[in-house]
């Protein structure tokens, strides 16, 4: 078994605009449905990231020859591409800068429906670095009845980092200054739902990198209420080596959470 690597374009209406997505299956397919795993890049990036700079087809496939995983497809989408970064947010400043609904009503959808992958809890999962890892703990929290399994890698999980990375007037126009919308969205502070409907959770992060007091905190947090959780620590800093190697990790927790919540 092979992977492949497809590279799609979607028409979003949430953007009013044509993005461009990857996409990595194993060839020949199985006989089924494909379980999916949505992928996000972090701020400067685009869907390339995850291929160009992290490898992804590779280690994908040698978790698949190893046996490590079964197979799985992996979406690879842009946060929109505004700025250097979007949080993947619904922006205040509203359409066309609805990057939430693109990639939740406008891209899974599609992809799901395209390439017959997906389309239920159980068979969805989502992970990312940075900023990406930030949205996948996101959504998980805010969505818990769309995905099996969330994880992180190197994220940010209070919002306001955001205005630190892209500049005061692009995050303006996410937030307008909203304290209460600001904390709604921040994995530290946002509404986590009850233990029994939570995804399963996994987020790591290198002891040198400028996000691991985020990271302790989140994993205190999840803690004091007692939520389902693994978190780790590993050396290592906020880069493409760390994310190479931990990745692996990622992708077999997310596909022992397919098969947990198949069985």
């Amino acid at each position: 078994m092979r992977v492949r690597l497809y590279s799609e374009i979607i028409q979003s209406a949430a953007l009013n605009a044509r993005r461009v997505y990857r996409l990595l299956l194993p060839e020949p397919r199985p006989i089924g449905r494909l379980p999916l795993l949505i992928l996000l890049h972090g701020v400067h990036g685009s869907e390339l990231d995850w291929t160009e700079q992290g490898n992804m087809l590779q280690t994908m496939q040698n978790l698949v020859e190893e046996k490590q995983i079964d197979p799985m497809a992996i979406l690879m989408p842009s946060d929109g591409l505004t700025a250097i970064g979007t949080g993947y947010l619904n922006w205040d400043a509203g359409r066309p800068h609805l990057y939430e609904d693109y990639l939740l009503e406008d891209l899974i959808p599609h992809v799901e429906h395209r390439w017959d992958v997906g389309g239920t809890k159980e068979t969805r999962g989502i992970s990312g670095l940075s900023m990406g890892g930030y949205a996948s703990i996101r959504l998980a929290f805010a969505y818990p009845e769309q995905f099996a399994s969330s994880s992180s890698l190197s994220g940010f999980f209070d919002v306001k980092e955001l205005a630190e990375l892209i500049g005061s007037e692009d995050y303006a126009s996410i937030f307008q200054m909203n304290e209460k919308r600001m904390m709604e969205e921040s994995p530290i502070t946002m509404a986590i739902p009850s233990t029994v409907d939570l995804p399963k959770i996994y987020f790591d992060c290198g002891v040198d990198d400028p996000y691991i007091h985020m990271n302790r905190g989140l994993h205190d947090r999840l803690v004091g209420i007692g939520a389902p959780h693994t978190y780790a620590e590993h050396p290592g800093a906020h880069t493409w080596e760390y994310w190479c190697e931990h990745i692996k990790t990622h992708l077999i927790f997310h596909a022992n959470a397919f098969q947990g919540s198949s069985s």
